[in-house]
This record gives structure tokens, sequence and C-alpha cells, in this order.
């Protein structure tokens, strides 16, 4: 999946590049409605300037990895910790309290995980083009 964004600020080959909402999103009506972001933000590797269009490839099999990452672990980990309180025999707010637990193990482990896969070229959105802003092309 490719996308087009504006490069917000460049720190060495880390940019934080602002993505319009897609094209498909506009049925939802989330964004007008307040309940999503009209913009995104996100961190991305490659090399261009601050006010560059920049267009940026992600790998739609890691993006699904990475979903399933950052919200089934939770989950399930919520879940475990919501069945071993019960399992346990636990009252109905110890209960709550191993299933907070679980949620929470499960958020550090996805946040553990993610500063690992950074590393891996192959988990990282990349610039494949950049285009110089138009301010730079009139001086």
């Amino acid at each position: 999946m490719v996308r087009t964004g504006i490069v917000k600020l460049k720190k060495g080959d880390m940019l934080r590049v602002c993505f319009e909402t897609p094209e498909h999103c506009a049925g939802c009506r989330g964004c007008s409605r307040g309940f999503l972001p009209k913009h995104e933000l996100l961190t991305v590797f490659g090399q261009a300037e601050v006010g560059d269009t920049v267009e940026v490839e992600v790998r739609e099999s890691q993006a699904f990895k990475a979903t399933l990452l950052a919200y089934a672990l939770p989950l399930c980990t919520l879940l475990l910790g919501l069945l071993a309180g019960s399992a346990l025999g636990l009252s109905d707010a110890l209960t709550l309290l191993t299933a907070l637990a679980g949620l929470a193990i499960g958020y550090l482990a996805a946040k553990l995980a993610e500063k690992s896969l950074r590393r891996s070229p192959k988990w990282r959105p990349t610039v494949i083009a950049a285009h110089r802003s138009n301010t730079e092309r009139n001086e």
C-alpha cells in the first residue's frame, strides 16, 4: 500500500509524515463527526526535507500483523486475566483487577515487541519517492 503525505518533522532518517484521510474512508464520516482525526501522523524512514511531499510504502501483510499485535495481544491477555481470576474463584472485584493486569501485561508486551520489530526494515514504513515543496522550487 502506498500513501502520499507531507513531511512535518525530520530527525536524521526518521520523518514525521502527515497523511490525509484516504478517499475510501470518506463514507464512514468518522472524521467529520470528531470520532477520528482528519490527519494521521506516522514516523517513517527515508530521505526528504520538511515540507516535501512523499510517497510512503507500507507492506499490507506487515500492517495487518502489526494491527493484530497492537489490538489482539492486549485483548487476549485481558481475557486470560479474566479467566484466571474466575478459575481461582476470586471475587468479582479481584477478577476485574486480574483482567486489568492482563490487559496491562498485553499492552507492555505489544510495546516491547513494537520496539524490537521497528529495527527490522521489513516492518518499517519507508519513503519510496520524495517531491520538493513548491516554495523551494520558486526560490
